[in-house]
């Protein structure tokens, strides 16, 4: 699965600039302690998180992650954005809760 067969569901909400939504999604991460998401995700993963940090960027591109989603309807701030756009890391939003998002990503990836 590609970044952008994310966004054909309609839950998803695309955030920063295109640039990156060809990247292979190879698994899904939720985590809120970034501590945590740096010493067990996997490269290629897709972020899932309530954390509204610029650190989160610093992880995803240390970890070299496929994007970030933001779940719960976060509002995710303009630096955060800014910053996505300049690492080439998509940034999506949905109003889902963080299970609901995985199981609706492992829905779409099937």
């Amino acid at each position: 699965m590609r970044v952008n067969n994310i966004l054909t569901n309609i839950n998803f909400e695309l955030l920063s600039n295109e640039s990156g939504l060809n990247h292979e999604v190879k698994s899904f991460f939720a985590s809120d302690l970034l501590s945590h998401v740096m010493g067990n995700a996997a490269e290629g993963s897709t972020l899932i998180t309530v954390l509204n940090n610029i650190n989160v960027l610093g992880v995803a591109s240390l970890l070299d992650m496929s994007c970030v989603i933001f779940s719960h309807g976060v509002k995710v701030n303009d630096e955060i954005i800014s910053k996505s756009n300049e690492l080439g890391i998509p940034i999506l939003r949905t109003k889902l809760n963080t299970v609901s998002t995985i199981l609706i990503l492992d829905k779409i990836g099937s």
